[in-house]
C-alpha cells in the first residue's frame, strides 16, 4: 500500500516511458532578443540529448535611434548604424538534471551545454535621401553611411526588406551554458525559466557601426521562458 501510494503521488512516476520532448524559448539577452526551438530525446532518466534552432537579433551597444521631426511619418534610423545583424545558431548537446523534483510543485534544476555554428546574417541599411534645401530632384533611397548626411537630409530608414538580397553572411560557432528551474507541476508539460551565457565567435569582425569598433567576439548573458510538451 505505501509502495503504490508513494508511485501515485510522484511527480517522475512516467519518467521511464517520455522518450523525447519539444520546446520553445522567448529570450532576451544582452545585445537584443531572439526564439529558440529544442528537440530531445532522453538518453537516461536524468540526461537528454538536444538539439537546439536559435533566430536571435544583435545590436550594438553604442546604438542611439534619431528621427527627422521635419519629415512627415519618418521611420527612425541609428546614427551611424551600416549593417542591421541577426544571427542563425544551430546546436547539439546534453541536458544533465541537476535537482529533482520532490513534490508535484516543486522545482527541477538542470543545466544545458550546447556547441555549434552560428551564421551571422548582416543586412546593409538604407535610408531615404532627400535633396538639400534649394536643389532640384526626388527623394532617393540609398545605402546609409555618415557621409549621405552631408549630401542631403535623411528622412528616415527605407523599408526593412528593401534589398533583402544583399544581405552579407558571416560564418562562425558558439557554445552556449544554459540553466534551466522547470516548474510544471504536470511533468509532461514543460514550463521553465531559463538564464546562461553564450559564447560567439565569428571569422571576422561585423560591420554593425561606423567610426567605433566592430566585434568578432561576441559574449552575452540572456533570460528567457522556456514552454513545451514531453511524449511517451
Amino acid at each position: 500500500m505505501t509502495c503504490q501510494s508513494q508511485s501515485i503521488n510522484s511527480p517522475i512516476e512516467n519518467r521511464a516511458y517520455y522518450r523525447t520532448h519539444n520546446a520553445g524559448t522567448v529570450f532576451m539577452h544582452t545585445r537584443g532578443i531572439g526564439l529558440s526551438f529544442q528537440r530531445g530525446w532522453r538518453t537516461s532518466g536524468f540526461s537528454n540529448r538536444v538539439i537546439n534552432f536559435e533566430l536571435l537579433t544583435l545590436r550594438h551597444p553604442k546604438e542611439y535611434k534619431v528621427t527627422n521631426p521635419a519629415a512627415q511619418n519618418s521611420r527612425g534610423y541609428f546614427y551611424g548604424k551600416l549593417n542591421s545583424v541577426g544571427l542563425l545558431r544551430a546546436s547539439f548537446g546534453w541536458q544533465k538534471t541537476v535537482f529533482d523534483k520532490v513534490v508535484k510543485r516543486g522545482v527541477r534544476v538542470s543545466y544545458f551545454t550546447l556547441i555549434g555554428p552560428t551564421i551571422g546574417m548582416a543586412k546593409p541599411v538604407y535610408v531615404d535621401l532627400k535633396p538639400p534645401s534649394g536643389e532640384g530632384g526626388s527623394t532617393q533611397i540609398v545605402r546609409y553611411t555618415t557621409d549621405v548626411h552631408n549630401q542631403g537630409v535623411v528622412q528616415g530608414r527605407a523599408p526593412m526588406l528593401y534589398k533583402l538580397g544583399t544581405t552579407k553572411i558571416y560564418p562562425g560557432g558558439h557554445a552556449r551554458f544554459i540553466l534551466n528551474f522547470e516548474y510544471s507541476g504536470d511533468d509532461s508539460m514543460i514550463k521553465a525559466i531559463e538564464t546562461g551565457v553564450n559564447l560567439d565567435v565569428f571569422a571576422k569582425k561585423i560591420p554593425i557601426m561606423e567610426h567605433t569598433y566592430n566585434d568578432q567576439f561576441y559574449l552575452t548573458l540572456f533570460i528567457g521562458f522556456q514552454f513545451g510538451k514531453r511524449y511517451i
